[in-house]
């Protein structure tokens, strides 16, 4: 760890942030909590300011100068904590941002804590009882809601308009369904709620 990582990794110091979020709703949600987070800046690199952290909400495609930070809907979770990238929900609070940064600048790797039975299911794959599986689904009204658009084949977009909702939104419900369901995707998840008869098509 460098000095200057040793320094703005202390408490109290102010972690300067780059973001390379293509999601642009997603990219001015982070931007509001940055700014009323005590501990971030927003910085932009093009003006000749410094970041200590990279928040994107894709996987790096190449090493990045400065430590990076995923912002994942759960989908690449798995294969961001295997390629040593540290990776907060996209719905993170700006407590848990703060945090996170603070730890990555000690060296350490992060992982939501929402992606936890997600990491694990896939890593057990289709080795746990089936009854074991329908013990852990508890999915909400909403959820259940996209679910039916899901078996359908609705798009997120789809699903967006049919139930007046925004497509991040629809996003993270789906993400949030694949978790509970321990499905690696759309079709799989469709799969295992009919064999749990979560949903009927």
């Amino acid at each position: 760890m460098s000095a200057h990582e040793a320094d703005v990794g202390r408490a109290g110091a102010t972690i300067a942030l780059e973001l390379a979020i293509d999601d642009g709703e997603l990219a001015e949600r982070v931007r509001r909590i940055i700014a009323r987070q005590k501990g971030l800046r927003l910085v932009d690199p093009d003006q000749g300011a410094a970041a200590d952290i990279k928040i994107t909400d894709s996987m790096p495609q190449y090493a990045s100068a400065v430590p990076v930070i995923v912002l994942s809907d759960g989908f690449d979770a798995a294969d961001a904590l295997l390629a040593g990238v540290s990776v907060l929900s996209d719905q993170c609070d700006g407590e848990t941002l703060y945090a996170a940064s603070r730890a990555v600048l000690r060296g350490l790797t992060t992982f939501s804590a929402r992606f936890r039975a997600h990491l694990l299911n896939e890593a057990a794959g289709d080795d746990l009882p089936e009854d074991s599986h329908a013990a852990a689904v508890d999915l909400s009204a909403r959820e259940r809601q996209v679910l039916e658009l899901l078996a359908q084949g609705a798009s997120n977009k789809m699903i967006a308009r049919r139930l007046g909702i925004t497509p991040h939104t629809a996003k993270f419900h789906v993400a949030s369904i694949l978790t509970k369901l321990g499905a690696n995707g759309r079709t799989d998840a469709v799969a295992r709620a009919m064999r749990l008869g979560v949903v009927m098509i």
